[in-house]
């Protein structure tokens, strides 16, 4: 089914202007007459649209988490294979356009609203899926190590929005040791 460009642009300006208005206001200082302001829409066109604000942000984070768990799995294993400019570059094409918004929903840390604990939710998953099979042989605990690696591919995530395109060996060097370190602890006889 298509959808009517209409509507897609109305959509795409009312989470322009959420994003906007989160720049200057908390969520729960923001309005839907401040939206409609800034999105040039009337309210009845908002209300047409999303139930509040909140349902608004929400659609927003669950778009964002969605992307980012179709390749989570891709970006987790370049962690692990040591594919650190890989790693940045497919970050960086995956968030493409997407980033200034990355970047303001990642400070808004709403109930069921939440894109950074989307994110760390499902890095977190993954490296306890890797993990699983080593459990039994690791020296520490598993829980511990998963979340150490999850920290250090948000750290990364963090990173790479926040400076974009910046390939730096230094950069790659100093992730890649973390990474080993990490690794050893869960692997140590393959490291």
């Amino acid at each position: 089914m298509v959808k009517d460009v209409r509507k897609i642009k109305t959509e795409r300006d009312i989470q322009q202007a959420l994003l906007t208005l989160l720049t200057q206001k908390t969520v729960r200082q923001i309005t839907v007459a401040d939206i409609c302001q800034t999105s040039l829409t009337s309210r009845s066109t908002f209300y047409a649209h999303y139930i509040d604000k909140y349902d608004l942000l929400e659609n927003m984070v669950a778009v964002h988490t969605t992307m980012f768990a179709q390749q989570v799995h891709v970006r987790f294993m370049q962690m692990i294979d040591g594919q650190i400019d890989e790693l940045v570059q497919g970050l960086l094409a995956d968030m493409a356009d997407k980033r200034p918004a990355i970047q303001i929903l990642f400070t808004i840390h709403e109930d069921h609203a939440d894109l950074q604990a989307n994110f760390r939710s499902l890095l977190l998953k993954e490296w306890q899926r890797f993990i699983a099979p080593y459990g039994d042989a690791m020296q520490v605990p598993a829980d511990l190590m998963a979340t150490m690696g999850t920290n250090v591919q948000m750290t990364v995530l963090e990173w790479t929005l926040a400076h974009g395109d910046v390939s730096n060996a230094a950069v790659a060097d100093a992730i890649d040791t973390i990474r080993k370190a990490v690794l050893l602890q869960i692997q140590p006889a393959t490291n």
